[in-house]
């Protein structure tokens, strides 16, 4: 089970992380609607993106954003779970229904996110996959001071 959890916890947090918003926009441009979406902006600021990367980059993520589930479904889903616990009698049958039913949405979702990655990595040139890459790397090695550091 906490396997599960853990992938459900990365799973949405790499969705929050990428669907969010025109990623192309400065700072000034920048909605403040969180960490997620300022994590996003960072990742693409200093690129210098041609005006046609920028319209691709944004026809790219509005796409994806229509293909991701709404809150609603979401919620829904945790509702069948929860009313599937609260009977008197367990129900294994119809949990690995609804498991199953959670685990290809989740499969569905990792899929159309790395597929978004590749389609916005492949609108850089060379050297601003470099560049993204090199951002990435300094990023994950902060954030494994952050987390060594909070032990």
């Amino acid at each position: 089970m906490k396997k599960f959890n853990v992938m459900a916890a990365i799973l949405s947090s790499v969705l929050m992380v990428s669907a969010a918003m025109p990623v192309f926009a400065g700072e000034d441009e920048m909605p403040k609607h969180g960490m997620h979406q300022m994590h996003g902006m960072k990742m693409f600021k200093g690129l210098n993106l041609t005006d046609a990367q920028k319209a691709q980059i944004e026809q790219l993520t509005a796409a994806h954003r229509a293909t991701m589930p709404d809150k609603a479904a979401r919620e829904a889903n945790r509702k069948e779970l929860k009313a599937l616990l609260a009977t008197q009698t367990f129900d294994e049958a119809g949990v690995r229904v609804l498991l199953e039913k959670q685990q290809a949405q989740r499969l569905e979702a990792e899929v159309a996110q790395l597929k978004f990655q590749h389609q916005l990595r492949a609108v850089l040139t060379p050297e601003q996959q470099v560049k993204l890459d090199e951002r990435k790397s300094r990023m994950k090695h902060k954030l494994r001071e952050k987390v060594q550091a909070g032990e």
